[in-house]
């Protein structure tokens, strides 16, 4: 969620494979991060949106009520 509020901020064209690969530390195996991000996307925690620079890219971005929620706990 952090790095997608990262890409957001900074206007980054990220994809799947691009928040994948920004995972540093506790990276899961990618079937695994997949079906966590379905869930995301099936919960509306997430928006896949058509990316504006290559036809054949979606780029993940956080849903409004969880970039509020991500904003409030950065707060703390």
């Amino acid at each position: 969620m952090l790095i997608l509020d990262a890409a957001e901020k900074d206007d980054d064209d990220n994809g799947i494979d691009d928040t994948f690969d920004s995972i540093l530390f506790n990276k899961p195996r990618r079937g695994a991060f997949s079906n966590f991000l379905k869930l995301l996307l099936i919960n509306g925690h997430i928006q896949k949106i058509p990316s504006s620079t290559k036809a054949s890219k979606s780029v993940l971005r956080l849903s409004p009520d969880v970039t509020m929620a991500v904003k409030l706990i950065r707060h703390i």
